[in-house]
């Protein structure tokens, strides 16, 4: 419950700062401002007036909104204008346009502040997922209509020890770079079916195959079918378990059962449930030396799931890095340039439905609150810089309509007509709602999707989530 108030004070802080850039360059500018709601949105529930403006808190408990009447010149269009700031003097350009990317400004500023803190702190992050190593390539896949197909890496001969360097020739550097890489991909092969070139390095040797990715999970995105490399070192072992029994330590690594090597945890949870309570084989590294041990897995009923386990807690690496502010807000640019790409693009497989509203970003943000305060900062720039960019597309009600309202009747010579300024923001406002209402109950469908597939680790509780390169709800 903390880090869901933790999420939405984040959220409606990074609204406030736009709004607050809105409200000072206003005043600047000598515009009139009658109100600004300080938190919160609707009817004020208290308020105070001071130098002419009206402050206040109101009913609901997210975001924040400051009212220039002058900016859209609409009249009573707007709504609940007070007496006092009817009929006002029309602003000049410059005062519009300044006012209007006031608010995008007042996002990235707040993000590179952000984006310091991140910096000298340094965030946490798993070792495996700072690598482009490949730990596992899938045999076989489900996709999201319930057909199992071969694994589109494994097919194009991608193998466990790859190092991707490249996806759609984009430099990567992370797994993390890879999967949005591929989900966001839109590339299609001589035959029209979507293709992914992948460019990696074997032996020392750098080669680049295309792969056919397939559509998996609920929402459908697009997926080769690899994993990350972990590491299988196990950190504590459990009182009476099947691992103290077998004679297993801490500091122990598991590299093969029966025989098989292995380069993820998820393999050797996925043995276990396969062979049930038989004996298995493990060969394991202690002290530098290699030795093997049976071991004999106990079934274990956990929030009404039943799985094999053997009780052990696995030792995950983790490093930290430390971004400067300036990389930290290219990364989301990138990231939201590539979104909006792909969404645009008619031959990619991402659709509105992949986007997130208020509800999923509040989601998202209270997830990313458990690992603690400078990793929600570490996400809070990348909604900031979205904000950012999203208030500056020309459409009206936003604040780049508000620029091009105000371009169009500069190069005209003359204001434009209410009645047109008024119809396109009416058909703008309802699409939006639309549109609002629309991703919302995706956002309300993938968080509830999200809770029901939350289950324990076949193998062993895990420290951390091990992401994968097909759709992890609520990412």
């Amino acid at each position: 419950m903390l880090q869901l108030f933790l999420a939405i004070g984040l959220v409606t802080l990074s609204i406030f700062v736009h709004e607050l850039g809105h409200f000072l360059v206003a005043r600047w500018r000598g515009m009139v401002v009658p109100r600004f709601s300080i938190f919160g949105l609707g009817k004020p529930i208290f308020s105070w007036h001071w130098r002419g403006v009206e402050y206040c808190v109101c009913w609901l408990p997210i975001g924040a909104y400051v009212m220039v009447p002058q900016l859209s010149d609409l009249g009573d269009f707007e709504g609940d204008v007070p007496e006092n700031a009817r009929n006002l003097p029309t602003a000049g350009y410059l005062s519009k346009v300044l006012v209007a990317v006031a608010g995008p400004a007042a996002n990235i500023l707040f993000a590179l502040l952000l984006g310091c803190i991140v910096w000298w702190a340094g965030v946490t992050v798993p070792a495996e997922f700072n690598r482009t190593e490949i730990g596992e390539v899938s045999r076989e896949m489900r996709t999201s209509d319930g057909k199992s197909v071969p694994g589109p890496a494994a097919v194009a001969g991608l193998q466990a020890g790859d190092v991707v360097r490249k996806v759609d020739d984009r430099p990567v550097a992370s797994y993390h770079d890879i999967f949005a890489a591929i989900v966001l991909g839109a590339q299609t092969g001589a035959d029209g079916q979507r293709a992914a070139r992948i460019t990696f390095e074997r032996d020392g040797v750098t080669r680049t195959v295309e792969v056919v990715p397939a559509l998996v999970g609920p929402e459908g995105l697009r997926s080769i079918g690899i994993g990350p490399k972990t590491d299988l070192v196990v950190d504590k072992v459990a009182a009476n378990s099947a691992a103290e029994k077998a004679g297993l330590l801490v500091g122990d690594r598991i590299v093969s059962v029966d025989g098989r090597p292995l380069a993820r945890r998820e393999e050797l949870g996925e043995h276990f449930q396969r062979k049930h309570a038989a004996p298995s084989q493990l060969s394991i590294i202690r002290d530098g030396a290699q030795t093997s041990l049976a071991i004999q897995p106990v079934m274990q009923t956990i929030e009404g799931q039943s799985l094999y386990r053997i009780g052990v807690t696995w030792r995950i690496k983790t490093v930290v890095v430390h971004p400067t502010p300036f990389a930290q807000i290219g990364d989301a640019v990138r990231q939201v340039y590539q979104t909006l790409a792909s969404l645009l693009n008619r031959k990619s497989d991402i659709g509105v439905r992949h986007m997130s509203g208020i509800v999923g970003i509040v989601d998202n943000l209270q997830q990313v609150a458990t690992a603690g305060l400078v990793p929600a900062f570490a996400f809070l720039i990348a909604i900031n810089v979205s904000l950012a960019i999203f208030n500056l597309l020309p459409i009206p009600v936003l604040d780049g309509g508000h620029i091009f309202f105000a371009t169009m009747a500069k190069l005209r010579g003359r204001p434009l007509k209410p009645a047109f300024m008024q119809n396109a923001v009416a058909a703008c406002f309802f699409m939006l709602i639309g549109l609002i209402v629309y991703v919302t109950y995706n956002d309300i469908r993938r968080a509830f999707q999200s809770r029901r597939e939350e289950r324990p680790p076949a193998a062993a509780p895990a420290k951390s989530p091990e992401p994968r390169d097909q759709p992890v709800p609520a990412k």
